[in-house]
């Protein structure tokens, strides 16, 4: 009896250090994880010297409806390729906003297709202008010199510059913000990329300068038709106020020759010759979603804001 129960009693030990052993196996480098997808390794090994084939027993097959299957006996896997398919599977591509930031409302309608056709045809030849005098700084420009229309297509001839055109009401607009280096205006926060992207920004005295000859600034009326158009393209180019820039790509500020009244925001804060009347454009995401998106407001003239022209 002794020796059956110690017989058993090394089978017992003997089964005991077999089943281990098999546990490790399946945690050893060589194995893999039910939680990590194994990858073929068979285009990424280079076959040895003087061998005919491509290394295919190192190769872990997948079951595409089950990634957590393996065959039992194969080789390690390739971590690095392995690693690249996690990598791949998980990648998020992210907008460049700056390739078009023009938003319209209605933006199946044709006219802002074609607006934003000629903006993107113009800024992919358009060159960065540089601002020389830094901040208030800028050049001398002849306003005598007639801007060239061809199309929807205007080019301001002081300085070659080309800018997208919109019909709006029977008028000509700028569909895109003016870039025109003058004094008292500047880049959003000095960089010049954004220039050449969303327009310069300008106190009110330097808006007065902006336009080429034969365009000026919108009056209330042709500023109204276009917060109407939904088709018109908006650019949230934000605003620059004692040398602190603010609301790129959440809002846009545009100057306006409108005299300023009580329907307009902030007029019974903002009174007298210092102010003027802006045109505010909210951007569909920002702020409440009841908000008001586009409205008149009573702004100071030294603050820099966007500029859009009207042809005369």
């Amino acid at each position: 009896m002794k020796k059956i129960t110690t017989f058993l009693g090394c089978v017992g030990v003997v089964c005991l250090f077999w089943g281990c052993s098999s546990d490790s196996d399946l945690l050893s480098p060589g194995n893999t994880l039910a939680d990590e997808p194994a990858i073929s390794s068979e285009a990424e090994t280079p076959a040895s010297s003087g061998s005919t084939s491509k290394n295919s027993s190192s190769s872990v097959k997948v079951d595409k409806n089950n990634p957590t299957s393996s065959a039992a006996g194969t080789a390690k896997p390739d971590t690095i390729k392995e690693h690249r398919y996690i990598q791949d599977s998980i990648a998020i591509e992210t907008p460049n906003y700056l390739d078009n930031p023009f938003f319209c409302w209605d933006e199946n309608s044709e006219s802002c297709k074609a607006a934003k056709e000629a903006a993107a045809t113009i800024q992919s030849s358009s060159s960065i202008t540089i601002d020389i005098g830094g901040e208030g700084g800028g050049t001398q420009i002849d306003n005598s010199i007639e801007p060239s229309i061809s199309g929807l297509q205007m080019t301001d001839m002081r300085d070659t510059q080309n800018y997208a055109l919109i019909n709006v009401g029977g008028k000509l607009w700028m569909a895109q913000d003016i870039n025109i280096a003058l004094p008292s205006s500047q880049c959003y926060d000095e960089n010049d990329a954004k220039c050449s992207t969303n327009g310069r920004l300008y106190t009110f005295s330097a808006a007065q300068s902006a336009c080429p000859k034969g365009w000026r600034l919108p009056t209330r009326e042709e500023a109204q038709a276009a917060l109407d158009d939904e088709s018109y393209p908006w650019s949230y180019s934000g605003r620059c106020k004692d040398g602190e820039c603010s609301f790129m790509g959440d809002m846009g500020f545009h100057w306006t020759s409108a005299t300023p009244q009580e329907s307009d925001k902030k007029y019974g804060e903002n009174q007298g010759d210092s102010y003027t009347v802006i045109i505010v454009e909210k951007s569909p995401d920002y702020g409440d979603k009841d908000d008001v998106k586009k409205f008149f407001q009573v702004d100071s003239k030294t603050k820099r804001f966007s500029v859009r022209c009207v042809q005369q």
